[in-house]
């Protein structure tokens, strides 16, 4: 993911008019890791991390009852656009 991630990057930053970091800045809020401290129950089920990662992400809140208590950073959940509809004869 980090891989397509960096290669979106850097076709937008040959795309615009303008100064490269802020494609950076566009994609910060998906991939930097926030530590525990800047989450708030309002946020809701975000994905957890430790590091250095040698495991997947918890998904949920310290809030949940089997909540592992040792993650330390979390990223938000990013979720998909419902897919277009097909339209008829799309599947030939």
């Amino acid at each position: 993911m980090n891989n397509q991630i960096e290669e979106l990057k850097k076709t937008l930053k040959r795309a615009i008019n303008g100064p490269s970091w802020i494609v950076d800045e566009w994609f910060k809020p998906l991939t930097e890791a926030k530590s525990i401290e800047e989450w708030h129950e309002d946020y809701g089920d975000v994905l957890w991390w430790t590091f250095p990662i040698e495991e997947p992400p918890y998904c949920g809140t310290p809030l949940d009852a089997d909540w592992p208590d040792y993650h330390t950073h979390w990223t938000p959940i990013v979720f998909p656009e419902d897919p277009a509809p097909e339209e008829e004869g799309d599947n030939q």
